[in-house]
């Protein structure tokens, strides 16, 4: 049987040997350039995954909610998360995604927002009224608040959130698919700029320029983890 250790190895091999016959292909005379598709199941690992959710203690909510088959299926049926540009980026994006979710909810310990803090969260909105009887507080990997970010969420994944936010709170998928419906439409655009600029643009108002430089900090030595995890280089301007 094959350790934990020989399977992270064979798997790494997968992966980088998609862009070498990638590479190689797009040598070959008469031959359209080939696209690499990463698999993200070969990046994302149970071992991965669990590393990360067996440094939440044990009584958190998240550890029997969070999972790397919601995280999977979230990516494979909705989003290209991962998918985009050579084998290294597609890593280092991964790795920045889970950095700020790990950061967000407490090596996934939280499924809501703290009771204590939870508000109704609504703002005037034509496009995404609120409805009386529910209350828009953060929730998921990336603690989604707000109706006017409930609204496009449910409408880009097909879901009715504005009339049923708990459901980010009670299906895994869903909940993953909400962080990466954020990520795509307000953070991947910065990626390119270092990670850095990613926190600012999650929370970048409460914690870049000095606001708080201990969570800038925190998630990029999460992010620098797990780059050295995937085997990637995390490159420069990682705080904010």
């Amino acid at each position: 049987m094959a350790t934990a250790a020989a399977a992270k190895i064979i798997a790494a091999r997968v992966v980088n040997k998609a862009l070498v016959l990638a590479v190689a292909a797009a040598h070959l005379p008469h031959q359209a350039p080939m696209v690499v598709v990463v698999r993200r199941w070969l990046i994302v690992t149970q071992e991965f995954f669990s590393g990360i959710i067996n440094q939440a203690p044990s009584d958190c909510v998240g550890k029997n909610f969070y999972t790397r088959d919601g995280f999977i299926n979230a990516v494979n049926s909705y989003s290209d998360l991962g998918k985009r540009g050579s084998v290294d980026e597609s890593k280092r994006e991964i790795a920045a995604f889970f950095a700020h979710a790990t950061h967000e909810t407490g090596y996934f310990c939280f499924i809501e927002e703290d009771e204590a803090t939870r508000e109704t969260a609504c703002r005037p909105s034509t496009d995404y009224p609120c409805n009386p009887d529910k209350k828009y507080y953060g929730r998921g990997p990336f603690q989604i608040t707000w109706n006017y970010n409930y609204g496009p969420a449910g409408k880009s994944i097909g879901l009715d959130l504005l009339n049923s936010p708990e459901t980010v709170a009670s299906d895994a998928a869903v909940a993953f698919k909400t962080a990466i419906w954020y990520w795509v439409g307000n953070v991947r655009s910065v990626l390119s700029q270092g990670f850095g600029a990613t926190t600012r643009a999650i929370n970048g108002a409460k914690e870049c320029d000095g606001q708080n430089s201990a969570a800038v900090q925190a998630r990029a030595a999460l992010y620098k983890s797990y780059c050295s995890q995937f085997n990637v280089d995390p490159g420069t301007n990682l705080s904010c």
